[in-house]
């Protein structure tokens, strides 16, 4: 659920809230995401974000707090479609130990104009994700030897995501997505992988975190009220 509104020309907010429930666990809460998002439009191609979230939930139940900049260019591909790309910059508070900071890479397609049917804008949109710091893993050869202690930087974690957005109403969008998050090793270092194995814990450290999940959104644009 989020609510945006203009507060000039150029400058959007909107503040949001999320909740993630297992569905294979009698939809008990995964966690649940605050956040404050502001957009500021350079040119009618370039785009320029600052966001601050607060996470709770996981293992520790703890609340996380996580703040990015994130830039992203339009091109109009064809007539109908748009494509965009970003990076953004991230840091994170000292209680998140998976990754202090990360780089994130995205591509986005999408409509240019809704559909007329249910003014629909489906997109498409694929993310990866470069880690650094976090808590250091333990590194062993085949002999048992300790080689390393450090925290597995690299490029650990992507995201799929499909989104078919629906402007019910002027003040009124629904979208309804599919996401699909896989960790891996790409290109990584022996000694900065994740889901590796301890031989003197017996057991694996940072396993991979994959995932599906299908979400319902709801935004209150506050625009119409005030033109």
């Amino acid at each position: 659920m989020s609510v945006a509104a203009s507060l000039t020309d150029k400058v959007d907010l909107k503040v949001s809230h999320l909740r993630a429930y297992d569905l294979n666990n009698k939809f008990n809460t995964i966690f649940y995401q605050s956040g404050l998002q502001v957009k500021y439009e350079l040119n009618r191609r370039w785009d320029l974000y600052g966001n601050l979230q607060f996470l709770t939930g996981g293992a520790s139940g703890e609340t996380r707090t996580r703040a990015f900049i994130r830039a992203a260019h339009t091109y109009r591909l064809t007539k109908k479609i748009n494509w965009t790309n970003s990076i953004r910059l991230e840091t994170n508070s000292q209680n998140e130990s998976r990754f202090r900071h990360r780089i994130g890479f995205s591509t986005r397609l999408g409509l240019r104009k809704r559909m007329d049917f249910l003014n629909l804008s489906p997109s498409v949109n694929y993310q990866l994700f470069y880690n650094i710091g976090g808590n250091p893993i333990r590194y062993y050869n085949d002999s048992k030897q300790l080689i390393a202690r450090q925290s597995p930087d690299g490029l650990h974690r992507s995201r799929l995501i499909l989104n078919l957005n629906s402007k019910l109403t002027k003040f009124l969008n629904v979208s309804l997505y599919y996401m699909r998050q896989q960790e891996f090793n790409f290109l990584t270092a022996d000694t900065r992988k994740m889901n590796v194995y301890d031989p003197v814990r017996n057991r694996t450290l940072r396993p991979f975190d994959n995932f599906n999940t299908i979400g319902l959104s709801a935004q209150i644009n506050l625009n119409p009220l005030f033109n």
